[in-house]
């Protein structure tokens, strides 16, 4: 290897980052070996201690552990949303139900509005809903407290809310 700028030294070993016989320093990051040729690239790794080599077992069975670790929290949580799907749907259909009755007790003026209960059934959304209407009389002439509990048609009704209901409106209905 000559260097074209014309300053020689007498001693090309006498610094490893310089050119053989050269006094200008070689580009950062490459060594001379001692003959002064570039080392091969085998040299090198195996002197720095990172010969090519594939994983080993252990770190395959690390790297498998955590995806599955992940592969599983992901599952979870992707059924755990599709039950909040299914619960959310069921809630609002429900929520329609017992608004629909109530609408349709307000504008029902042919039927007197008296004390008491009653159920129907009612297909809303691909569903069969049992509708349990109580009415309840105020402190004020003419001013009825209206509950509506709405739950799928083969649940049970005892036990109101806490078994079975998926939804409780409670509105007020007047005779006027």
């Amino acid at each position: 290897m000559a260097c074209d700028h014309g300053r020689h030294r007498q001693n090309p070993r006498a610094s490893s980052r310089r050119a053989p016989g050269c006094g200008r320093p070689m580009s950062k990051g490459r060594t001379l070996s001692r003959n002064g040729t570039l080392p091969s690239r085998y040299a090198v790794e195996r002197i720095h201690g990172r010969a090519k080599r594939g994983f080993s077992l252990v770190e395959l069975l690390v790297a498998l552990t955590v995806l599955a670790v992940v592969s599983v929290t992901v599952f979870a949580r992707g059924g755990d949303t599709l039950a909040q799907l299914h619960g959310l749907e069921q809630r609002t259909l429900a929520r329609w139900v017992a608004e629909n009755e109530v609408a349709r007790m307000r504008l029902d003026r042919e039927t007197a509005l008296r004390a008491g209960s009653r159920s129907a059934r009612v297909d809303v959304g691909e569903r069969s809903w049992r509708v349990e209407t109580t009415l309840r009389a105020t402190d004020h002439d003419g001013l009825w407290q209206v509950t509506v509990e709405v739950r799928p048609a083969g649940a049970s009704s005892a036990g109101g809310v806490a078994n079975g209901a998926v939804d409780t409106l409670v509105a007020f209905v007047g005779e006027h």
